[in-house]
């Protein structure tokens, strides 16, 4: 048996699950829970964040990519970044920005340690990581996106939900998925960390959590 080939860059330290050896298989998997939607989704997702041309996004828990791009396509290349604590998601959707022929800043990094300067960023997305993360390192994650957030700017972050879905019952038996109970505590702490605005979206994807809250003017 050949020796998987080393990754080109460390993985940072983190008590988050990360997707690593899997990776491979990841897009697929996605595609197939999402039962072919997804790039729709993805584009909805970037819609419903409000991301405006010039705006400066970060996809914290970017994966491979599937929020980075639209969100890109809005912005524009050179103001979207995209992190994730994973090499291997991280060297996927560098593959796919050269095959894209974009040149998006992928970066390795764990979201409870942004390598970011505070106020950096008008959106922060994060799609589909929250349910990898102990409460205790969400708590930090959601601080660290506060702290390079701009004042007066938003934080959008989806994830899968058990309620009112069948599938999302599925999903959470295997640890992918917020309970009715997950989701209020997910906003609690987002306010106790500062954030104002908090708002559980109404959305036509009743299998997903939408939660948008937004930076106070400091």
């Amino acid at each position: 048996m050949s020796e998987r080939k080393a990754s080109p860059e460390e993985a940072p330290e983190t008590r988050g699950r990360t997707i690593r050896f899997l990776a491979r298989f990841y897009d697929a998997a996605s595609w197939l829970m999402s039962f072919g939607r997804g790039a729709a989704m993805n584009r909805d997702i970037v819609e419903m964040a409000g991301i405006q041309p010039g705006e400066r996004v970060l996809d914290a828990g970017c994966g491979t990519g599937a929020q980075t791009f639209p969100a890109a396509a809005r912005a524009g290349v050179a103001d979207v970044t995209g992190i994730d604590a994973s090499p291997e998601m991280i060297e996927i959707a560098r593959r796919k920005a050269r095959k894209k022929g974009l040149d998006v800043d992928f970066r390795v990094a764990a979201a409870e340690d942004l390598p970011f300067g505070d106020g950096e960023f008008d959106v922060v997305l994060s799609g589909f990581m929250l349910h990898h993360l102990p409460a205790d390192v969400m708590r930090k994650v959601f601080t660290e996106v506060r702290r390079v957030l701009k004042p007066g700017a938003r934080f959008l972050a989806v994830d899968m939900s058990s309620r009112g879905s069948l599938v999302g019952h599925i999903i959470r038996l295997c640890g992918h998925a917020h309970s009715a109970e997950g989701v209020e505590h997910m906003k609690q702490i987002l306010e106790e960390v500062g954030f104002r605005e908090v708002a559980d979206l109404d959305t036509k994807y009743k299998d997903l959590v939408f939660l948008r809250a937004k930076k106070a003017n400091d």
